[in-house]
């Protein structure tokens, strides 16, 4: 059931509170009248459910009084006025098995005639009583007379808290048992027993208030779940038809309570496959879900959160969405809310458009933007690691006369190669880019010493020495390969770029396919390599 702030107090004697209806609910509140069988049903049910104990109470009450009063009143009083009680209460206990044997009857007639039944025999059961609290009671024996009044009293005290549900029945009951006592103590003269028949109305009087009091304010409690009830309907009503995907989950053990079409939608699954099963396990990250549930336990919302879903085998789909949460009640739980946009076609042209800013469009490869970035990265790492970076320079060699002879379309797919077989040669950690024409860098972060990088190169430059077969052409090129570290080559991002540069230049100088390493000594051109 879904609650608002504004619906919170329907909570109190929430273990009965559909059951205690009396006709003034429909006077005060003509929305209400419509449920009337309902409710009648409700409060029906309540009072026989609570028949047997009453029974049962009624039955050793007398049992303990007609023993104590066993010495000052005449048996034969006693034998009749217990047989008279014993028939009222053994036909109460047959209405109750005959209304379980009916119990799956709930027609509006029914529970009026079954409701109508009960009132009578406890007004009997009363009325026994009443006469209890008359011919039991031995004039001139105060402490006898004084042990009934307590037992009445006690009778009534308990019977108000079950027959509270029908003000009818309650009233009815305690005047047949108080009402016979309070006059007979009246009559009696004395101070004491004018006393205790004060006492007698006062709690009759209290006993009466005290049940109307209780079942306004259960017909209060009832009009709130009522509207609550509408509400849930409404939002239920509400979500199945939205276009948005939408999903409640309990607070506790996030297990899915309800979720409408769009979501199974969303989510690519029948019903079936969502009873018992969290949304946490749609997740890309299961720790946004965690930082979710922890912010709806404070008692805060979530507003269009980017959210990455997949499906349970991980696989079959990824789709982006923005999600808002919101605290609810949903059938007496606390649960979460959630609303799902799905955004997966503009996330990923989203994503198409920054990675061709940040990518070279043929290779794929990162551009000079992107590198430099990487790079400026690494070193910052490297000087709170202490590791070395390393930054190549690959120019081709006999790349123009690919071109030349085989035209630009060959020349394109010669790159294509080329930029795979630097990436199969590379780390994870590791970045290659193409910064133009027939020219790549790599960044190789994190290196404990300049050797590894020397051997990384010429893992390259044998790699891009291997002939290419592209179209049913064997073509064959090399590489020229400059190489700076830093720190060892540069202290900074601009200078271990142009060291390797130079070094790159020098390899092309002294005859290409090959690796040169910079040396303080080689010549600043101060120009990129040919």
């Amino acid at each position: 059931m879904v609650k608002t702030s504004t619906n919170r107090n329907a909570d109190t004697a929430s273990f009965s509170v559909a059951t205690f209806l009396t006709p003034s609910v429909f006077r005060n509140y003509p929305q209400l009248s419509l449920h009337a069988e309902s409710l009648q049903a409700l409060r029906v049910r309540l009072l026989y459910a609570n028949l047997p104990v009453s029974i049962g109470v009624s039955g050793m009450l007398a049992f303990i009084l007609v023993t104590v009063q066993a010495t000052v009143i005449d048996p034969e009083r006693l034998t009749a006025w217990s047989l008279a009680l014993t028939l009222v209460l053994s036909a109460r206990a047959v209405l109750f098995a005959a209304w379980r044997r009916s119990a799956d009857e709930s027609s509006h007639a029914a529970m009026r005639r079954w409701l109508l039944l009960f009132r009578i025999g406890a007004v009997l059961a009363g009325t026994v009583w009443g006469i209890g609290g008359v011919v039991l009671a031995p004039p001139g024996n105060t402490g006898h007379i004084f042990y009934v009044s307590f037992v009445l009293i006690g009778l009534c005290a308990g019977a108000a808290s079950s027959l509270a549900v029908d003000r009818l029945t309650i009233n009815g009951f305690l005047i047949a048992v108080l009402l016979p006592h309070t006059f007979f103590l009246a009559n009696l003269g004395g101070s004491a027993s004018l006393g205790m028949s004060v006492m007698s109305s006062l709690f009759l009087f209290f006993l009466a208030a005290s049940a109307r009091h209780s079942a306004l304010q259960l017909e209060e409690n009832f009009r709130l779940q009522h509207i609550a009830t509408e509400n849930e309907t409404k939002l239920r009503q509400m979500l199945e038809n939205s276009p948005i995907a939408t999903c409640i989950a309990d607070a506790a053990d996030n297990r899915i309570l309800f979720v409408n079409q769009s979501y199974l939608a969303l989510i690519e699954a029948s019903p079936e496959q969502i009873v018992g099963v969290s949304p946490v396990d749609y997740y890309a990250k299961p720790e946004d879900y965690t930082a979710v549930s922890e912010h709806i336990r404070a008692g805060t919302q979530i507003s269009n959160k980017l959210l990455e879903l997949r499906s349970l085998d991980g696989q079959s789909w990824t789709k982006w969405t923005l999600a808002s949460y919101s605290p609810i009640e949903y059938q007496h739980k606390a649960a979460i809310l959630a609303w799902f946009y799905d955004i997966t076609e503009r996330k990923l042209k989203e994503d198409h458009v920054e990675h061709m800013a940040y990518h070279d469009a043929l290779t794929g490869l990162p551009n000079r933007s992107l590198i430099l970035d990487r790079l400026q990265q690494a070193q910052t790492e490297a000087e709170l690691t202490g590791n070395m970076v390393a930054l190549m320079f690959i120019d081709l060699d006999k790349f123009k006369p690919v071109n030349d002879l085989h035209g630009h379309n060959i020349g394109d797919l010669l790159l294509k190669f080329v930029a795979e077989r630097i990436r199969g040669c590379l780390r994870k950690t590791d970045s290659a880019a193409r910064i133009g024409g027939d020219e790549f860098v790599v960044l190789l972060p994190a290196l404990p010493a300049v050797k590894n990088a020397v051997d990384v190169a010429e893992k390259l430059r044998q790699a891009l020495n291997l002939p290419f077969e592209i179209n049913g052409l064997i073509l064959n090129i090399s590489s020229s390969i400059g190489l700076a570290v830093y720190p060892e080559h540069a202290e900074d991002t601009q200078s271990l770029i142009k060291h390797a540069d130079i070094a790159m230049y020098y390899a092309k100088a002294e005859g290409r396919n090959c690796v040169r390493v910079f040396q303080p000594q080689m010549q600043d051109r101060g120009m990129s390599s040919p």
